[in-house]
């Protein structure tokens, strides 16, 4: 703030300070003017009114009422009343249920309130008390006549505060004015490169004359420094704006186009950027392995030509009419892609450009095993902020390396507020939480009937994880949000032991079979393995409580992990529980080493049930998964049916259909038709 501004404020502020304590000091003394003589004036009525009926003459109780009436029905008096010595009613007369208060708001009235005192005198005859007389005033001329004064009052303040603006108004302008004449137009043509103006006009405010000499001195100083500076403009920028390794963008571009866009700011050609779209992020997972097993220099021409890649996937790609989607590097392993504008079909046919780019790029590492790469999308919208974003693709990123595919995780502007608590969502929050959930028990098992039709095992249940609130709210939180974070942590395992010693304590209390999940990166950890085992051991219970315990691992692990995973499952069911792989169909791989496991059941749901009828590499899949697991006398349960037909297919394979959403036969028609459950 300039300091003319700070000058006519302070003078501003002092000029309403002094108005507005004048009138309330002015209001203030009038309204004890006004009690004064409200006082004043109802002692002397009662003690005149007193004397009157005390005379031998106006002994009488009719005289008496004459006289109060009388004097009552001057209107001056808002009740006056007479009463024997023992308090018996004589007489009264009151109008305070018509007490007129004018045209005057009750919130003056309470902000500056009068007050009607009730005065009381003796009535005598001769030495003896006959009575007592009481006189309240009537308030309401004195609160008009306040009120009056008040707006006075207030119209004179309020004149002389507008005066005082038109002057404040007229001597900003002309400051203004001399500013503009005085230092304005040389400080503008240094600023426009305009060093051939030399002229120097006498300065009309002597306070000012030695500022303009100093303008010009400095003129001269610009004029040797502004090419010098123009130079190293743009290669600052670009040290700025660019990765030094791969030379796409750095994270401080990324995120000031993240920002321009959710601002909708205006782009160079006068258009301004959409203020929606989507962001894809990507990490190399094993980037700590690459620099293992390559030196600096080979690593750095991977993640060039990784840079190349997806540039030239993006240049391809770009739909007419929206930005250019741009590359960012946030860090070595993280990748983004700003897609302003991007919506539907046209996000998701870019980020499959983009990954089968990185997919024919990926190196070989330890094992003979390729690299990995994990992807996370979000949207946004102009309600978003920076932070938001970020935060989003990070949870995203946690999933992605929580479920150990290749698929991408998508975490919706909608989802991610429905869904994330309140404390928080960067990696302190998540860790706090969780240590805290496991300090007080908060981690529940949430058990739900799993029924499939045909099925020889009773009272099938599946057990989820979810995280009480802190206080014992009634609020939970799913394991599909906190697990992720766990993971990233290294507190999977810590949670999904709790999940072990719960659901054994549940097949203990209650018949039937139970299954629970473990992430895989808690099967990697010997802690674990040795924590299950114990559990399991000091359980207490008998083997035929322990085989309705079953334990289902994500197929990710046959193909990633086979030895950890087989050395957990053989310890599992040496103990006596039982052993179920889920989403199988994205990881076909792991048949390759089912045989080595005494697996249970094996689950199918997603994209190979959905297609099972239009795709015929989808058939063939199927086929092999179900020979495979007749094979071995593994059983088949399938989630998400979508038709008859397919649970007619399904049933002849000898799948078994979850009874929740299974087309049934249906007994009760000629044709043999299919109804759904």
């Amino acid at each position: 703030m300039s300091l003319l501004k700070q000058l006519l404020i302070s003078v501003t502020v002092a000029m309403v300070l002094i108005l507005v304590g004048t009138l309330w000091f002015s209001l203030d003394s009038a309204r004890e003017y006004l009690n004064e003589r409200l006082q004043v004036d109802a002692q002397n009525t009662a003690s005149s009114l007193a004397l009157s009926l005390s005379q031998p003459s106006n002994q009488d109780p009719i005289t008496q009422e004459l006289l109060i009436t009388a004097l009552f029905d001057s209107g001056q008096y808002r009740s006056i009343a007479l009463t024997k010595p023992d308090g018996e009613m004589v007489f009264s007369l009151d109008r305070a249920a018509e007490s007129a208060q004018g045209n005057v708001p009750s919130w003056f009235n309470s902000w500056l309130p009068l007050y009607a005192p009730t005065i009381k005198q003796t009535v005598s005859n001769g030495w003896v008390q006959t009575g007592e007389i009481a006189v309240t005033p009537e308030d309401g001329l004195a609160r008009q006549s306040l009120w009056g004064m008040a707006y006075q009052v207030v119209l004179l303040v309020l004149g002389a505060g507008l005066l005082w603006a038109v002057f404040a108004i007229l001597l900003i302008r002309w400051l203004k004015r001399a500013l503009q004449t005085e230092i304005s137009e040389q400080v503008r043509a240094i600023a426009e490169g305009d060093q051939g103006r030399t002229e120097v006009r006498g300065s009309g405010i002597k306070e000012l004359a030695q500022v303009r000499q100093v303008i010009e001195s400095v003129r001269e100083r610009v004029r040797v420094t502004a090419e010098e500076q123009n130079r190293q403009i743009e290669h600052l920028q670009l040290e700025l704006n660019s990765d030094d390794v791969t030379g796409v963008a750095n994270r401080r571009y990324f995120i000031n186009e993240l920002r321009r866009s959710l601002e909708a700011a205006e782009l160079p050609d006068g258009s301004k950027m959409p203020d929606h779209g989507h962001v894809l992020i990507f990490r190399q997972r094993d980037l700590a392995a690459i620099n293992a097993l390559h030196d600096r220099r080979q690593a750095d021409a991977w993640l060039r030509s990784v840079g190349e890649a997806v540039k030239a996937v993006l240049q391809v790609h770009q739909v007419e009419g929206r930005p250019v989607p741009q590359l960012a590097r946030l860090n070595g392993s993280d990748f983004v892609i700003l897609m302003s504008g991007y919506a539907g079909p046209d996000t998701v046919e870019l980020i499959q450009a983009v990954r089968k780019a990185l997919d024919g790029l990926r190196m070989r590492i330890a094992n003979d095993r390729l690299c990995r790469w994990c992807y996370a999308l979000t949207d946004y919208e102009p309600s978003c902020d920076v932070g938001q974003v970020l935060v989003r693709l990070d949870h995203g990123l946690m999933r992605a390396e929580s479920a150990g595919t290749t698929d991408v995780e998508y975490l919706s502007v909608s989802e991610f507020r429905s869904t994330v608590p309140q404390v928080g969502a960067g990696e302190t929050a998540w860790k706090q939480l969780i240590l805290d959930a496991l300090a007080d028990n908060r981690l529940e098992l949430v058990v739900k009937p799993a029924t499939y039709r045909d099925d020889d095992v009773d009272q099938r249940h599946e057990g989820f994880v979810a995280l009480r609130e802190a206080g014992g709210g009634a609020s939970l939180i799913s394991g599909y949000m906190f697990m992720p974070p766990a993971v990233r942590l290294g507190l999977s395992g810590a949670c999904d032991l709790r999940v072990v010693g719960l659901a054994a304590q549940w097949v203990r209390d209650h018949p039937g079979h139970l299954a629970v999940r473990v992430s895989l990166p808690s099967l990697l950890q010997m802690e674990f393995l040795e924590g299950v085992e114990f559990i399991v051991m000091q359980s207490g219970l008998l083997p035929e409580q322990l085989q309705r315990l079953c334990i289902e691992i994500d197929a990710h692990g046959f193909v990633a992990h086979p030895d950890e995973v087989q050395a957990f499952s053989h310890m599992v069911t040496a103990a006596g529980c039982r052993i179920g792989v889920r989403r199988l169909a994205e990881q076909p791989g792991a048949l390759l080493n089912l045989h080595k496991v005494d697996v249970r059941y094996l689950k199918l749901d997603g994209g190979l049930i959905t297609s099972l009828l239009e795709s015929p590499g989808a058939f063939q899949l199927f086929t092999a998964i179900t020979e495979a697991a007749i094979g071995q006398g593994i059983k088949l349960y399938a989630d998400g049916v979508p038709d008859a037909p397919t649970a007619k297919m399904l049933q002849e394979y000898g799948v078994l259909m979850s009874s929740k959403d299974v087309f049934l036969p249906d007994d009760h028609t000629d044709e043999g038709g299919f109804v759904d459950n």
